[in-house]
């Protein structure tokens, strides 16, 4: 399979994934049915979110995401696997998910115009897009469901823990902005956020962003905080 020149010849693949693609040999108690795809580069990410691996001033090893390691393939070899993996329906869906830098949005619509060349199956990213416009290019290009990750259950602790005082580039309101946006071009129910419980927040606040969240046709996905070596 021939990859466009922009399409970065590295990706990270989750550990589960390779197992189910064939890439890695392994046992899996329950074996996923999407293909979790991580964006690979050089160093960290610019952002600097405290319970993240990948932040920027994480110590934390390189390969991994929350608790889960993510070893690189070359794209090729992993968009072949997924092809195969379709048509046996191993795997039913591809998401991407990404690091913040410079080029990430140039680098996801690469990868998602040439998996879709290659295969038709739903499309979802994880992403920090940044504007509207990102958010719509992604849609154009083929992607069904994007995810804009909240982390936090207010904004003081958001705020401590990935916006301004932690030294990141993200804001409370700049999130809660661009998912109205994702929901207004993908559609209700097409939007997810990712809320991880055990930041500092109590039962009734996580419960308020949860309602929120829903109000705006935005799914919220929870997560358990788990303290990772190095972050």
């Amino acid at each position: 399979m021939q990859i466009a020149n922009e399409t970065p010849r590295k990706i990270r693949v989750s550990l589960g994934s390779a197992m189910v693609l064939g890439l890695l040999k392994g046992k899996l108690d329950a074996a996923p049915t999407t293909a979790y795809l991580l964006t690979y580069k050089d160093g960290k990410c610019i952002a600097n979110c405290g319970f993240c691996p990948q932040a920027r001033e994480s110590k934390s090893r390189a390969d991994m995401l929350s608790r889960v390691s993510w070893p690189v393939f070359e794209t090729a070899k992993v968009f072949n696997r997924i092809t195969v993996a379709v048509q046996t329906k191993a795997v039913r869906r591809v998401c991407f998910q990404a690091l913040n830098y410079p080029k990430v949005v140039t680098h996801l619509l690469a990868f998602v115009k040439s998996l879709r060349l290659k295969v038709n199956i739903p499309i979802s990213v994880s992403c920090q897009p940044l504007t509207s416009q990102n958010i719509r290019r992604l849609a154009e290009a083929g992607v069904e469901r994007i995810s804009i990750s909240l982390d936090a259950a207010t904004e003081e602790i958001f705020d401590k823990v990935k916006g301004r005082s932690a030294g990141g580039p993200y804001t409370w309101e700049g999130q809660l902005k661009l998912l109205r946006e994702a929901v207004e071009i993908l559609g209700k129910g097409m939007v997810t956020t990712h809320l991880i419980v055990g930041l500092g927040e109590t039962e009734r606040e996580m419960v308020e962003i949860i309602q929120r969240c829903v109000d705006m046709g935005v799914l919220p996905a929870l997560f358990a905080f788990t303290p990772i070596p190095g972050t």
